[in-house]
């Protein structure tokens, strides 16, 4: 058995990954023993398989769901199935957060728009009563964060993670898109508005400084008769002086 995990490990190109091995063996043990009671019709590639998946979740590592669905021999809706049963049997059936969805499908990116637009959602079903705790919502967020960030990815990577039948998820997101269209683009476009106010009062603040330090610029009729005025003083200053000079 150790051999055969090692190798599907292998396979499923986590032999790098550090406790991968070790945790998905733990795994395997205690599926085995809490499942004397529970007839799993699953064979033993499905079993290290999923094992594996839990274990890369666990661990918060990168897990391909298309190479491991291919190497467990199972069909997509008994490997989604018995996963869940295998979650129930190890007690990790948890919500599936959006950084738990970001970390398994490689979508780091756009972890922190997902978590904004999970965040707006909240808001608005604490207002309707709505559970916003299902993990379809995580799942949703992180689907409509890569449309808006024009990061690829396939619908069909993301639906798992939220237990929806497709005509379910269907719904949901053309909920969320309202949703974003209504809500998102107006906290969006109130943000621009801020950011421009605050442009234009640094602007008037930059042009009262200019104006307080500008000098004046004096008349030129006054700037001509107080030159005169001082030189005729000077004149009449000379000539008094000249004449003192010659009574001596």
């Amino acid at each position: 058995m150790s051999t055969l995990v090692a190798q599907l490990i292998s396979k499923m190109g986590l032999n790098d990954e550090p406790n991968v091995l070790e945790k998905t063996t733990e795994l395997l043990r205690l599926v085995e023993l809490r499942s004397t009671n529970v007839p799993l019709q699953i064979n033993e590639y499905g079993k290290i398989v999923l094992c594996a998946d839990l274990a890369s979740t666990l661990l918060d590592i990168g897990f391909d769901k298309e190479q491991a669905l291919k190497l467990s021999g199972l069909r997509k809706s008994h490997y989604v199935n018995n996963k869940r049963m295998f979650e129930k049997l190890l007690d990790l059936n948890k919500l599936p957060s959006v950084n738990d969805i970001c970390v398994q499908l490689s979508l780091n990116e756009v972890a922190r728009k997902s978590e904004e637009l999970l965040t707006l959602f909240k808001d608005i079903a604490s207002n309707t009563m709505q559970d916003a705790d299902h993990p379809q919502y995580a799942a949703m967020a992180v689907f409509q964060a890569c449309r808006l960030l024009k990061k690829k990815v396939a619908k069909t990577k993301i639906m798992p993670f939220s237990n929806l039948r497709p005509t379910q998820w269907q719904q949901l997101e053309h909920q969320w898109e309202l949703m974003i269209e209504k809500h998102y683009k107006e906290i969006n476009v109130a943000t621009r508005l801020n950011d421009q106010a605050e442009v234009l009062q640094e602007k008037n603040n930059i042009e009262k400084k200019c104006q307080m330090h500008k000098p004046e610029i004096e008349d030129y009729e006054k700037w001509k008769s107080r030159m005169l005025a001082t030189a005729e003083a000077k004149l009449k200053q000379l000539e008094s002086e000249s004449g003192s000079q010659t009574s001596l």
